[in-house]
């Protein structure tokens, strides 16, 4: 499973530096790099902690640690989390986040 996440993590951290490779870098705004495509949903620290182990790099937990660390979320953080997933869109998020979104809505 470790080594699935860090392929995982090694391919989406190649695609995306090629992709701001190909930028044309005149603007900010222009900028297309997969990050920008794949916007990652923003989380507090707590909600962040249930579901990934670095929040930066967006390394994910094994999913077994998952219902342990959302139990200790309040009410308002779960219900938050609900409500981003459910008005940030599947194609606008990264994959990690979409697994997150699905697992939660189901949870």
């Amino acid at each position: 499973m470790f080594a699935k996440l860090t392929t995982l993590a090694a391919v989406a951290t190649l695609v995306s530096f090629s992709a701001f490779a190909q930028t044309s870098g005149d603007t900010a705004s222009e900028t297309t790099n997969a990050a920008d495509q794949a916007q990652m949903m923003q989380m507090d620290e707590a909600t962040g902690n249930v579901f990934y182990s670095d929040m930066k790099a967006r390394t994910l937990r094994p999913e077994t640690e998952w219902a342990k660390n959302w139990a200790g979320l309040t009410d308002e953080q779960r219900a938050k989390m609900k409500s981003d997933c459910s008005t940030n869109g599947a194609s606008a998020r990264s994959e990690g986040d979409t697994r997150v979104c699905e697992w939660a809505g189901n949870n």
